[in-house]
């Protein structure tokens, strides 16, 4: 019960942010300053707090290259799907891979894992991160090869905060370096933040406006991605040989929505940008159904 109530108070903020954008009281660009504040403040200082002073297990690097795998997936069965219709391809394989985990998966999730837990999420989130920021689209669009596409890769990973907070942390683990409390207590005020500031934002991307001739095949896309997500949800659930709240939070990734950079790729290609940004918030309600159910449940 206590964790029904927990989620429901996330998805109470999420029809906040919604009101405040339907309202006019908070602008479109507030969407800019809500996802600055998250990424180089709130959210980095949500992994201080979680992993200050964690000790890593070898075995649980595997979940970066979980990271990759999954990604690697959802790029397969766009590419299947398009094998008749080639000209859909760049769209299909930006818009079905990646993971929403930095404004989705952990502030969703923070309230209800352990460091390890959250440990596990950031370790996925790297291999996710190292496909979504640069990878898939190279792939997707012919574009980059070779020291260029490294190049791209470790410009767009090491400009974003998240991932940022993640290397200084996990060097900081392996040498044994630990922040101390007065660090943690100052870190814990913007942490504290991050949860609410995700969902606020969460709430300014949705839209339920959408062309009618769009709506057939984003739904037609937005089924095949639930599908995708329900085979590695239930095969990282089932077959991963991970403790059991490290699968149970790998089977609630596999369900987080695609993430936002997709859209952004698709407008530098001049690919339906629009059609992404209606996937994208299609995505983000089902996940936010998907998820809150779940986490009541397992």
């Amino acid at each position: 019960m206590e964790g029904l109530l927990k989620v429901l108070g996330f998805v109470f903020f999420i029809f906040v942010g919604y009101f405040l954008k339907r309202t006019h009281i908070l602008k479109e660009d507030t969407v800019h300053a809500l996802s600055g504040l998250l990424l180089y403040v709130t959210l980095p200082c949500l992994i201080l707090v979680c992993l200050n002073g964690l000790h890593i297990e070898a075995s649980y690097f595997w979940l970066i290259g979980l990271g990759l795998a999954s990604n690697f997936f959802m790029i397969g069965i766009a590419c299947l799907i398009t094998r008749k219709h080639p000209e859909n391809r760049l769209f299909d394989m930006l818009n079905l891979s990646g993971f929403n985990v930095g404004t989705f998966v952990m502030p969703f999730l923070q309230t209800f894992v352990t460091p390890t837990g959250f440990l596990s999420i950031c370790l996925f989130d790297i291999g996710n991160s190292i496909m979504c920021t640069g990878t898939t689209y190279a792939i997707a669009s012919g574009t980059g090869t070779g020291l260029t596409l490294v190049k791209t890769i470790l410009k767009r990973m090491f400009s974003s905060g998240p991932i940022c907070s993640y290397f200084v942390m996990l060097i900081l683990a392996f040498v044994g370096y630990t922040f101390p409390a007065t660090v943690v207590d100052w870190a814990k005020i913007g942490a504290n933040a991050n949860a609410f500031l995700a969902m606020i934002l969460l709430g300014q991307s949705i839209r339920f406006v959408m062309p009618r001739e769009q709506l057939k095949e984003l739904l037609r896309l937005l089924v095949i991605r639930l599908a995708g997500s329900l085979v590695m949800s239930l095969a990282m659930y089932y077959l991963l040989p991970f403790p059991y709240e490290i699968r149970k939070i790998l089977a609630l990734i596999a369900w987080a929505p695609v993430p936002v950079v997709g859209l952004i790729f698709c407008i530098k290609a001049k690919c339906k940008p629009s059609m992404a940004a209606n996937l994208n918030s299609l995505s983000v309600a089902c996940s936010v159904v998907i998820v809150s159910t779940l986490l009541t449940i397992l």
